[in-house]
């Protein structure tokens, strides 16, 4: 999937299951799009030894909330968001 971030065109891996759960944990630099259905999350970067980008979209992809997190923090986005996306720095 390709989607407009920041005036960029970043191509998406959609993802579920197990991969949802370990998302950019001890892996390669990739863009990821998880679908969060709404609910309120906190996202950590344990084991992802670079930062990331983290933009939180509304049901139509607009950006509602964005924020750069370190390798081995955590975050609590203010908002409920549909979708998030992780980029590598």
């Amino acid at each position: 999937m390709k989607l407009k971030i920041e005036g960029k065109f970043c191509s998406l891996k959609r993802v579920s299951g197990l991969t949802k759960f370990f998302g950019l944990m001890l892996s390669k630099k990739r863009n990821l799009l998880f679908e969060l259905d709404n609910k309120k999350i906190i996202v950590h970067s344990f084991f992802v030894f670079y930062p990331i980008k983290l933009y939180f979209l509304d049901e139509k992809f607009n950006v509602k909330e964005k924020t750069v997190l370190k390798p081995f923090w955590f975050y609590l986005p203010k908002i409920r968001a549909k979708y998030l996306i992780e980029i590598p720095v």
